[in-house]
């Protein structure tokens, strides 16, 4: 190392230190919540340990058959304290929103849509996340009791889809399946990395939480499927961040220490201007980099 490079980083670590006193950036944006409305199904209240038939608030009926009838293939919310129906709370609030085939089942799928006063944007990535319910079988508490037994064992199957312009775009298909346990809640997770060539950029969203309806038994007829804490996020992707060069997402005393490294080795890494040379413009323009954080 020569003595004016020498130099030159001895200011740089000087002038860094003030920087990183001040502690750290992220290198990228967080998730943005994409609003939905009535997400945990709490906007049509029913009495502890009870369901009710209706369409939830702020939800469409997805009934590309036409089998639901408001009587054996149903839409509803379940208030499930006091009840047999979940060895757990809900995972969030008190109610979750119900879709029940008994009457057609093994034919058509049904569930719940809503579409969302937001469009597809290109350079994000977007994450839904949805409670996914294998209710268990029991009789009510009073007064819910007078609609006796039911019989819900076995797990019809569902999709959580995202669209944009009708066109399903991310889904998971079912893959909890299997490892719900009667009475359990899971989490079904959908991402999807959106480029600036998608073809649905700027159609509007749409999310669909799908009962498959799929064959049962006589002793495991697998006819309702529960939701609940319906949440859409998208984050930005590929912000670039020049002083992070760790690629770790912070900025930090390590993408320093990569930069004097770099410097002191003549690596391109260092060439901040771009001109073929490793001078104080670098460094000033590191620092600069280093002090404006990332988006």
């Amino acid at each position: 190392m020569d003595r004016v490079t020498h130099s030159l980083c001895r200011v740089l670590r000087s002038l860094t230190l003030g920087a990183l006193l001040l502690g750290s950036g992220a290198a990228d944006a967080g998730p943005v919540p994409i609003p939905v409305i009535n997400p945990s199904f709490e906007a049509n209240p029913v009495s502890p340990g009870c369901f009710a038939v209706f369409g939830p608030q702020g939800w469409e009926a997805f009934d590309p058959g036409g089998i639901l009838d408001s009587s054996l293939d149903v839409l509803g919310g379940l208030h499930p304290q006091g009840g047999p129906y979940y060895v757990a709370p809900p995972p969030d609030g008190q109610h979750v929103a119900i879709v029940f085939l008994s009457g057609d089942t093994g034919t058509t799928p049904a569930g719940l849509r809503q579409f969302l006063g937001a469009t597809l944007e290109p350079n994000l990535r977007y994450t839904l996340s949805v409670g996914v319910g294998n209710i268990a079988s029991g009789t009510g508490p009073p007064p819910c009791d007078v609609f006796g037994f039911f019989n819900l064992d076995g797990f019809p199957g569902y999709q959580v889809q995202l669209l944009a312009g009708g066109v399903v775009i991310a889904q998971d298909d079912n893959t909890l399946d299997g490892q719900l346990g009667e009475g359990e809640f899971g989490t079904s997770i959908v991402e999807l990395d959106v480029d600036a060539d998608h073809p649905q950029i700027g159609q509007t969203l749409e999310i669909r939480l799908i009962n498959l309806n799929l064959p049962g038994t006589v002793a495991e007829p697998g006819i309702e499927v529960n939701f609940d804490d319906v949440q859409l996020t998208a984050t930005p992707l590929g912000t670039k961040c020049p002083a992070d060069l760790t690629g770790d997402g912070v900025l930090d005393f390590f993408d320093v220490q990569l930069f004097l490294a770099a410097f002191a080795a003549s690596n391109e890494a260092a060439d901040f201007n771009g001109d073929g040379l490793f001078d104080f413009f670098d460094v000033q323009l590191y620092l600069q980099a280093f002090a404006a954080g990332c988006p």
